[in-house]
């Protein structure tokens, strides 16, 4: 007979076992399903954390390597900054993949001719007006292809070069050939990379109009097929603008700063445009969300520069498969911008471009030389420009030009100031007359004494054109435009009215730079003794109106913000007539030997005084902070600060490094304040900073 009681206990074990074998099940499924749960992880991150390559490091012989070292040398050492346009970095596969190997040979080339990259924050900074670095790079990335993990981190880290890329955010993740997120992560965390704005999805061609002609998405109003219709403007302008907020969603849910720079896909702006006129233009859908665009192609010079900035789109140099480092880094110096100096144009015909359909090259039909087009050719001018890129900046210039061969009235030799500018000034002169145009739109006519001969003189000015003809003023116009939007260079034009007629020719012209004399001294101005660079309320600026991103304490000044470079000046317009003084501070946290700090005396003056310290070495450097030349140079004993101490003087300028090292450079009576400024070759590496920075008297001056 069964137990009742027995019966009963054993039934209320069992209940309470349950718990326990559901328990273990669990952990047996857990157990089978690990491996399934590793290898899907593993999947997904072999998915979408690619392996890295490391390219081998180029190698070339010192003859090469000498001439890359000595490209840049007559340059500035601080201009304009010039941006570089890669796609893809990997093994060839188009004419847009750099391999890795050539990126290397490229970086290298750059890195011997001085040029160090820059963030889109510095680009950004220099587009608002600030100084650029030291001869520096933006280097640009398209579209957001894998190779750029893959192969170009490796290799920018061995350069200590920055890298900005582009996105298309809809693309993103789109394995094998875009990057990932967990990628994209990465980069932006080593310091070495940021991001930009290139559409979420609009980078491809779509139908615009009845006839089934494609163009850029994101350029044109699209056609509407079941409509039979194209977009209306509002129509057009709502998809835009849908489509830019998702990639700044994009950008926002991956925790990467708001883009403030963008990229037209196919480098097409305009291409193909139908937009109705009047009305707000692509470009002006652009400005409403960021400071610039960027393009591959552009109507007239555009690279980066003042004009650039002012008009907010930005040309940059594109670089292929096919471009050699050789080619890259004389294609960087060309679009280097200068000063207005040149004794001999006419002997430099590498640096002319025409601006006509003859085909010919050179300066030979402007000096005498030939060749010229056949006399059944249609052609009856030619027209060249002077160093079209490096010269977008000009102002303050003056061009005297000999004009020769005005034979019968009927032909003639034109000089354009301000060429490539919203305003060029043409100054076209035959036998006897000027005629003057601005923009295309002519003057009236100047008649002179009948020559075969006459020189002419042009003096462009900040609010001037002035023309002078064989000494004689003849004309003088007052700008138009916005300031930043008149400036360029020169161009030649000769020309024939009839053929059979002999060309004209330039028998001498030269430019020469006049740039204003230091500014004006106003507002009162702060006696030396007076001034406390420490005091956390001290007025310290990078440009007129632009704070200075320092962080001041009782104890130090140091650099803020997610850039490579900062620069800062001490009341410069209280402190233009200092003399007399002398610049101390210790320049600490060289914690790389690609970090450095600079004391800067003399501010103001067009030859200010830097010195800039490194680890191991220190490097002198004369003129503003937008065009530096670097003077000299001296090895220190390796260590994480240096003591440094300028003194200045009517006559000289004394600079002494750690109480040993002592450089002297002359004087010529240039004043000015003092500055700070810093250099970093990575974004996460923390900033230099100076400290016991003071200004004094020196004793017995006061």
């Amino acid at each position: 007979m069964t137990d009742p009681h027995r019966h009963h206990k054993g039934h209320h074990r069992g209940i309470g076992h349950w718990p326990a074998r559901i328990g273990l099940v669990l952990l047996a499924l857990a157990v089978l399903a690990l491996p399934f749960y590793a290898a899907a992880e593993y999947y997904l991150y072999a998915k979408y954390m690619s392996t890295q390559v490391q390219a081998p490091t180029a190698r070339f012989d010192t003859v090469e390597a000498a001439s890359w070292s000595g490209a840049a040398r007559s340059l500035p050492a601080t201009s304009a900054p010039v941006v570089l346009a890669y796609h893809d970095i990997g093994p060839a596969s188009s004419d847009y993949t750099v391999t890795p190997a050539a990126f290397d040979a490229q970086l290298t080339a750059l890195e011997k001719a001085g040029y160090r990259s820059m963030t889109s924050d510095e680009f950004v900074a220099y587009l608002k007006g600030e100084p650029a670095p030291p001869r520096s790079v933006y280097i640009t990335f398209d579209d957001g292809p894998n190779g750029l993990w893959v192969y170009a981190d490796q290799i920018l880290a061995r350069h200590h070069m920055h890298g900005t890329v582009f996105l298309i955010t809809g693309r993103v993740d789109d394995r094998p050939y875009y990057l990932s997120w967990k990628e994209i992560d990465r980069m932006q965390a080593s310091g070495r990379w940021d991001f930009q704005d290139h559409t979420h999805n609009l980078h491809h061609r779509a139908v615009v109009d009845a006839q089934g002609h494609k163009a850029s998405a994101l350029a044109n109003r699209l056609w509407l097929p079941q409509q039979h219709r194209q977009e209306t403007r509002v129509e057009y302008e709502a998809r835009v603008s849908a489509d830019l907020q998702r990639s700044f969603d994009d950008f926002a849910a991956h925790d990467l700063p708001a883009p403030k720079l963008f990229a037209f896909p196919f480098s097409e702006a305009t291409e193909r445009a139908n937009l109705p006129m009047p009305g707000q233009t692509l470009q002006d859908l652009l400005n409403s969300r960021f400071v610039a665009t960027m393009t591959n192609v552009s109507t007239r010079p555009l690279p980066a520069s003042r004009r650039a900035a002012d008009g907010r789109q930005v040309e940059r140099l594109e670089v292929l498969k096919s471009t050699t480092a050789a080619q890259l880094l004389a294609d960087a110096v060309r679009w280097t911008q200068i000063a207005p100096q040149a004794s001999a144009p006419l002997a430099q015909p590498q640096l002319w471009t025409h601006n006509d359909s003859s085909g010919l090259r050179g300066v030979g039909a402007f000096t005498g030389a030939g060749p010229y087009p056949d006399a059944s050719s249609p052609v009856h001018y030619l027209a060249a420009s002077y160093r079209a890129r490096s010269s977008v900046d000009w102002n303050n210039y003056e061009v005297d030009a000999r004009v020769s061969g005005l034979g019968d009235g009927t032909n003639q030799g034109a000089v354009q100031v301000r060429d490539g500018s919203g305003a060029p000034v043409t100054a076209s002169i035959s036998q006897g007359n000027l005629l003057v145009s601005v923009a295309g739109k002519k003057e009236p006519i100047e008649h002179l004494a009948a020559s075969s001969d006459h020189m002419l003189r042009i003096a462009v000015r900040d609010d001037s054109t002035a023309i002078w003809v064989d000494g004689t003023k003849r004309v003088k116009l007052p700008a138009t435009g916005n300031p930043a939007s008149r400036t360029g260079g020169i161009a030649l034009r000769v020309g024939i009215n009839k053929p059979g007629v002999s060309w004209p020719r330039f028998t001498s012209l030269r430019i020469v730079d006049v740039a204003d004399s230091p500014r004006a001294v106003t507002g009162t101005q702060q006696p030396v003794h007076a001034a406390d660079l420490l005091d956390p309320n001290a007025q310290w600026v990078s440009t007129p109106g632009v704070k200075a991103p320092f962080r001041i304490t009782r104890k130090e000044l140091g650099p803020e913000g997610r850039t490579l470079s900062v620069y800062g000046s001490y009341r410069p317009d209280a402190t233009a007539r200092w003399d007399d003084y002398i610049l101390s501070g210790t320049i600490a946290r060289l914690t790389d030997t690609q970090v450095s700090g600079a004391l800067w005396v003399r501010v103001g003056s067009p030859l200010a005084i830097s010195a800039r310290v490194y680890r191991d070495h220190v490097e002198v450097y004369s003129g503003d902070a937008d065009n530096l030349t670097q003077v000299a140079s001296r090895p220190l004993t390796q260590a994480s600060a240096h003591a440094v101490s300028v003194t200045v003087t009517a006559d000289r300028t004394s600079i002494t490094v750690d109480g040993s090292t002592t450089l002297g450079l002359i004087a010529k009576g240039e004043t000015g304040g003092v500055g700070f400024s810093a250099y970093r070759d990575l974004t996460r590496q923390s900033w230099p900073t100076v400290q016991q920075f003071k200004v004094a008297v020196i004793a017995g001056t006061g």
